[in-house]
């Protein structure tokens, strides 16, 4: 266990646990393959491999019974920054951590800490209960609960701990401002004393008269669900503004009133018409309707977004609703197109050449991502 952390290497056991490696971006080294198989599924085709004997196999995973296939895995960049962690103090069945490591990514938490450094978190029967899930997870071990405890409070979390003793109700709770780290306890003896004394609150699941526990996964689950919901609501503000969709959104309102300020010295157009007109050019002929989706046009404002642009003959508008764009209307885009320019240089005022085009590429991307993430909704 110890040359594993040093060398930042683990085993992935059975060909089901390195597809889910593979799909976590984790890299294979190699791998072993019992003799005894003679053909490889296709996503381990490209991986270097090595047929070895039935016996070999059972030395390498130390088991009695085969495992036909073990993978050396190379240990991703671990991330640390978070608003919300679990802390894995002394638990001891690798089944209820990798239930739990399940949990946490179902409720978008991603990084988990150990309190003893010998932790690990690829043993086969934790990456089977977490469905690969540990291969996508953030891992940090410390040595002892105290030097977890120390390195919690160092970076502001508050700490929160269960126990069937807690002197507040779980659901009653009001948590601050601050990131959270959620401490599980081992299934016996429940969280350390270091954890006890430094938590900044101690709550209890309430149950029914005769049951003295919850399975530990089963009680990370309720506490994840209630303690993120908690959090949310307490930082409603701080997430909404941080969120993607509201970030881009302001962005993209502040660059259309930089053009729209530009447009207004020498035009009566708008910048939604202008880029309007500068998609239907690139696209040749757009419907009516697909164009309202587009721009996000109310039914209210149909005509007055359309109309001076047909009145123009800057576009064409045909029985069926197909719009298409004129010679004139190429030739206004034209004419307007310094403004445009001018606008682009003082939205990007201060950006270098090479910041310029990652800033393209990444909006490529999201777009790429959010045409992808439709496709897959409609399948």
């Amino acid at each position: 266990m110890k040359h594993r952390q040093e060398t930042g290497k683990f085993l992935i056991e059975g060909f089901e646990a390195i597809e889910w490696a593979l799909q976590a971006g984790i890299e294979i080294e190699f791998i072993l393959v019992s003799n005894q198989i003679k053909t490889l599924p296709e996503s381990c085709h490209q991986l270097k491999s090595y047929a070895v004997t039935d016996g070999l196999l059972k030395k390498v995973t130390d088991t009695h019974y085969l495992i036909s296939c073990v993978a050396v895995g190379c240990r991703k960049g671990q991330t640390e920054e978070t608003d919300f962690l679990v802390v894995l103090d002394d638990l001891q069945d690798y089944g209820n951590i990798g239930t739990i490591v399940r949990t946490c990514q179902a409720f978008g938490v991603r990084t988990v800490i150990s309190s003893k450094r010998d932790f690990d978190l690829f043993q086969r029967k934790t990456v089977t209960a977490s469905r690969g899930k540990v291969f996508t997870t953030s891992l940090l071990s410390f040595s002892t609960p105290d030097e977890t405890v120390a390195y919690l409070k160092k970076n502001g979390y508050q700490i929160v701990t269960t126990s069937p003793y807690g002197d507040r109700i779980q659901s009653l709770v009001t948590l601050s401002d601050r990131p959270v780290a959620l401490v599980v306890g081992n299934e016996t003896n429940g969280a350390s004393e270091a954890f006890m004394q430094h938590a900044d609150l101690t709550i209890q699941i309430p149950m029914q008269h005769g049951v003295e526990s919850l399975n530990v996964g089963v009680a990370t689950g309720i506490s994840l669900y209630e303690l993120k919901l908690k959090q949310v609501l307490g930082m409603i503000e701080k997430k909404i503004k941080s969120t993607l969709g509201r970030e881009i959104n302001v962005a993209a309102r502040l660059i259309q009133d930089v053009l729209d300020t530009e447009l207004k010295k020498v035009s009566d157009l708008s910048s939604a018409q202008l880029v309007f007109m500068m998609v239907l050019k690139c696209d040749t002929m757009m419907l009516l309707l697909d164009a309202q989706k587009q721009f996000g046009i109310p039914d209210q404002e149909l005509a007055s977004f359309f109309n001076p642009l047909q009145n123009r003959g800057l576009i064409i508008r045909d029985a069926s609703d197909l719009l298409m764009i004129t010679d004139s209307g190429v030739e206004t885009i034209g004419k307007l197109w310094s403004i445009v320019e001018n606008a682009e240089e003082k939205i990007l005022d201060g950006f270098t050449e090479e910041e310029q085009s990652l800033l393209r590429h990444y909006i490529e991307r999201l777009k790429n991502n959010c045409v992808d993430a439709l496709k897959s909704s409609k399948s």
